[in-house]
């Protein structure tokens, strides 16, 4: 599948106001369609606010982009005197791509990340939307890559000791790691024609993926790795307060060292019933970025729904969870 990237895109915004003055660099690429739009912009200024010493070179793919996500990139960059470009590009050789209701197609923008930004990069920290950043990313900047094709981290061991057997690659037991956060060596990238390969392994063995892009890139990449400490990418979802026993169990998962904190599953900090204390991470971001006068997103699908009316029960907003409850069925109905 040759495809060429560069005539995919239709629009590109440069928002430079770098002032140079670090002598550490760091490019960092989101993937996003436009229900991540919100949470990459509060990403990145937890990056910014967390990282004065280094030089950061943000960039965003995606589908979509409006006059309001502009402005406030725009001020972002102004404001804290960083770089932003935001790549807008026809995803119609992505539609085709296997995918699922809750796998969309979006998650390949970071295929498109790497193709794109390989021709004129060495290397860029991918970091999925829900990711967020506590603490330096200095330690980044002073990884030197040879031949290897990416800097990770393990998945959750729930996930990566079956994928090993899953994927029929035995490595992958002890190795597999989470596409959340993957600091690429694009050099390598380019050099290996991975694009190529990826989209070849999505055809030939998509009906053995559970994880899509992410099973492709740790097939890809095995054997080629740096592996990180945990620090740098904690797994952890608001959901969980669904079966935690106290609101103070992500302390044993996000601890003074954590470095990115990355969101998973379906509730997201950004949503208006994610009212718990891990959610502090989030918000203090958001509270410095220049959204910070734009509301907390609500449920427009029936799962979102249904997330929110089991989140308001335990919260105890019982009236609000049947409600909930309802616009669930409603909007299952007519979907």
């Amino acid at each position: 599948m040759k495809i060429d990237f560069h005539k995919m895109i239709t629009k590109k915004f440069i928002f430079d106001h770098s002032s140079n003055i670090q002598t550490k660099r760091l490019n960092i690429a989101y993937g996003v369609d436009r229900n991540f739009l919100f949470g990459a912009g509060v990403s990145m200024t937890s990056v910014i606010v967390n990282n004065p010493e280094i030089a950061l070179n943000f960039f965003i793919v995606t589908d979509y982009v409006d006059e309001d996500y502009l402005d406030c990139v725009k001020l972002l960059a102004e404001q804290y005197h960083t770089c932003i470009t935001i790549l807008v590009f026809d995803n119609e050789n992505f539609r085709s791509l296997p995918s699922t209701k809750s796998w969309t197609y979006a998650m390949y923008y970071r295929y498109f990340a790497f193709e794109y930004l390989s021709a004129e990069l060495n290397s860029v920290l991918y970091l999925d939307a829900d990711v967020i950043c506590k603490g330096s990313l200095l330690e980044l900047t002073d990884i030197y890559f040879g031949d290897e094709y990416a800097a990770v981290v393990n998945d959750i061991d729930e996930v990566r000791l079956k994928s090993g057997k899953r994927l029929g690659i035995p490595e992958l037991s002890q190795q597999y790691f989470n596409s959340g956060v993957v600091f690429a060596n694009l050099v390598t990238w380019k050099k290996e024609n991975l694009l190529e390969k990826a989209f070849a392994i999505l055809h030939e063995k998509h009906k053995d993926l559970l994880y899509f892009d992410q099973d492709v890139l740790n097939i890809l990449f095995v054997g080629k790795l740096i592996h990180l400490r945990r620090d740098f990418n904690c797994i952890y979802g608001v959901d969980q307060e669904l079966v935690n026993k106290s609101d103070d169990v992500y302390k044993t998962y996000i601890n003074d060292n954590t470095i990115l904190i990355h969101y998973v599953g379906v509730t997201k900090p950004w949503h208006t019933w994610a009212k718990y204390p891990v959610s502090q991470y989030f918000l203090a971001a958001y509270k410095k970025s220049t959204w910070a006068n734009h509301g907390l997103l609500k449920a427009h699908t029936a799962k979102l729904y249904k997330r929110k009316s089991r989140h308001e029960k335990l919260q105890k907003k019982y009236v609000r969870s049947v409600l909930s409850h309802v616009m669930y069925i409603k909007s299952k109905i007519l979907s």
